[in-house]
């Protein structure tokens, strides 16, 4: 009966298939069983990507074994207790969250079970892995639990038997010591559920407490933010196993990737929009309203990164210091297609743009450990971008005294070839300089494209391989929240988080006869957006952030109804947030009010 109600729901669903549907009419029932169940995870795309080249395939058994091949690989992007998720909908993220959540929340508030789970911790039975999870419960031994439910007092205490008693105190526990805290007992208890899902759980240290971490296991917004990635990142690592994301199919980022992205685009601005904040003198502004100020705002954003570029060139133009573009990119077994054909390379060795990141990151890091050696402190921008199969490269500006230019490009071209630096062509393609002649044109210029390409692309009409600029930023934004890569930093200079703070003041702080004071002075050139200006107020450019005369003043929020200190959600610190600037032992405070948040009202 079984079997027949399984084949009819098989037919009912390949009826509806249209991707499956005329494959499956070649084959014959037991392998149209095999491939419906194989596939059923599967967006459309991914399935006709494999149908097309199984049934390439000379024999049967060939066809279904790279079926079977292709969907194991799949399969291993997701832990097996996520592995229906595949393409799903942002809701049923959503809910499995809080399934979990709940989960160990019934765990972690459960006197009963806790009980019972410190009598039973160091059960060699538990260390054999046992404990099994039975509609949300922990239970070991179903009959004994029954038993300490049997014999629980009125006034809710369980009493042990003399056996129980001698076991609970026993020194020879696994650990050497016996956790008799229930909050270690929960939390050993609900880590081990996490794991399953192939996440690592938040561990206790110096800033989260013991129970800052169960309470962030039971909150259903850490387990969402957990899925949302892992989902996202399975989705774009199976789009890249298919070769879907090259510069003839899906360039930069493939098409779910990017449709999810601007759905929770769309979703942050609905959240923004019915979110506002008030202040104690009753004014009023909605999220929205606040993100659109600042470099939330592409448009700002855009501006200060620009603005910023352009005072580091006005400052080397002054010392007569050189401007260099460097283009820094991963070795060939980090690329899984070519540029002009979109076809698959041979050598990729299925990394990750992530993985492909994190291998720039760490050459760039032996790169900057030897300059400080030789005493070279070049200043200026880093981007990255993706290429075309979203393998990610660096662009860097940097300026330098001119007499260390060769030193520096012989430091960075031998970290960038360090690693099969002998392959074809890395020579030539994985490093490049060129030096900026400002008689023929800005360096800041240089740069712009790639600022604005990787923003909103707005003032491009193209990218390299003649695609829209409006719609590359849309997918390079997607790869790089997908990806959770920076996409600018700034190299050397000053704060630019003093430099904002500073654009709060607009007024001048002091009267006329010490109005050359050095927070005055870089007050001024920030509200004038005079980065150079700023530099110089500083202390210059290669002075360290330390000894800069200007820092950033921290202090604790209060409610000024209640009088409680603003305390940290999950461990119940107390936070310090920036309330100004400190100068000369001064306190310049920036921040005067005290905001809440308040939902908007649906009535």
């Amino acid at each position: 009966m079984d079997r027949f109600s399984d084949s009819l729901v098989s037919k009912a669903i390949n009826a509806q298939d249209d991707i499956l549907a005329p494959y499956l009419a070649k084959v014959d029932k037991y392998d149209d069983s095999f491939i419906t169940k194989r596939l059923s995870y599967f967006s459309n795309a991914i399935k006709t990507a494999i149908l097309e080249e199984a049934f390439k395939q000379p024999t049967n058994y060939q066809r279904n074994r790279h079926i079977l091949d292709t969907t194991k690989k799949l399969n291993k992007l997701l832990p097996k207790e996520l592995g229906h998720m595949f393409f799903c909908y942002d809701d049923d993220i959503n809910k499995k969250a809080k399934e979990c959540a709940a989960y160990c929340r019934n765990i972690a508030t459960n006197p009963k079970l806790l009980n019972f789970l410190a009598l039973n911790y160091n059960n060699p039975v538990n260390v054999n892995g046992s404990l099994q999870s039975v509609n949300g419960n922990i239970i070991s031994n179903k009959s004994e639990l029954n038993r300490f439910e049997a014999t629980q007092a009125v006034n809710g205490k369980i009493k042990p038997t003399a056996n129980e008693l001698k076991r609970l105190n026993s020194s020879n526990s696994r650990n050497g010591n016996f956790p008799l805290n229930h909050q270690e007992i929960a939390y050993n208890t609900i880590t081990r559920n996490v794991t399953k899902f192939g996440l690592t759980p938040p561990t206790p240290n110096k800033r989260k407490s013991l129970n800052g971490c169960i309470k962030r296991l039971t909150d259903n917004r850490w387990w969402l933010r957990k899925f949302r990635k892992l989902i996202t990142q399975a989705n774009e690592k199976a789009a890249i196993h298919l070769n879907f994301v090259n510069s003839k199919r899906q360039i930069y980022a493939s098409n779910i990737t990017t449709k999810n992205r601007i759905a929770q685009r769309l979703r942050n601005e609905d959240l923004l929009s019915s979110h506002f904040i008030i202040n104690d003198a009753g004014q009023r502004y909605s999220l929205q309203e606040i993100s659109n100020l600042n470099v939330s705002n592409p448009k700002i954003r855009k501006d200060e990164l620009m603005c910023r570029a352009r005072g580091f060139e006005d400052l080397a133009l002054e010392l007569g210091h050189e401007a260099l573009f460097i283009t820094i990119t991963c070795p060939s077994k980090y690329h899984r297609a070519f540029a002009k054909s979109g076809a698959e390379n041979p050598k990729w060795q299925g990394y990750m743009p992530d993985e492909a990141n994190a291998y720039l990151n760490k050459q760039w890091q032996k790169t900057r450990a030897e300059l400080k050696r030789q005493n070279i402190e070049p200043y200026g921008f880093r981007v990255v971008e993706p290429q075309h199969d979203g393998t990610p490269h660096w662009h860097m500006l940097f300026f330098i005294e001119p007499t260390k230019v060769n030193t520096l490009q012989s430091v960075i071209r031998h970290y960038a070839l360090e690693i099969d630096g002998d392959e074809k062509g890395a020579a030539e393609n994985r490093c490049d300089f060129k030096k900026i002649d400002p008689s023929k044109g800005s360096a800041t210029g240089y740069i712009l494209k790639y600022i604005v390409k990787n923003i909103d692309g707005k003032g491009l009409e193209k990218d390299l391989f003649g695609n829209d600029a409006l719609l590359v930023a849309q997918r390079i934004d997607a790869w790089a929240s997908c990806w959770r890569i920076r996409q600018f930093q700034q190299i050397g200079g000053a704060s630019v988080s003093i430099w904002r703070e500073l654009r709060r003041i607009k007024q001048s702080l002091f009267s006329e006869k010490i109005e050359n004071s050095i927070i005055e002075q870089a007050r001024n050139a920030a509200d004038n957006s005079d980065w150079q200006g700023y530099i110089i107020a500083m202390g210059g450019i290669h002075i360290k952030q330390k000894d800069r005369p200007i820092k950033l003043y921290y202090d604790i929020n209060i409610n000024e109804q209640t009088g409680e200190c603003l305390q940290s959600y999950y461990d119940g610190e107390i936070i310090q947030k920036v309330k100004g600037l400190v100068c000369a032992g001064k306190t310049f405070v920036t921040r005067a009010f005290t905001w809440r948040v308040e939902k908007l009202s649906n009535t």
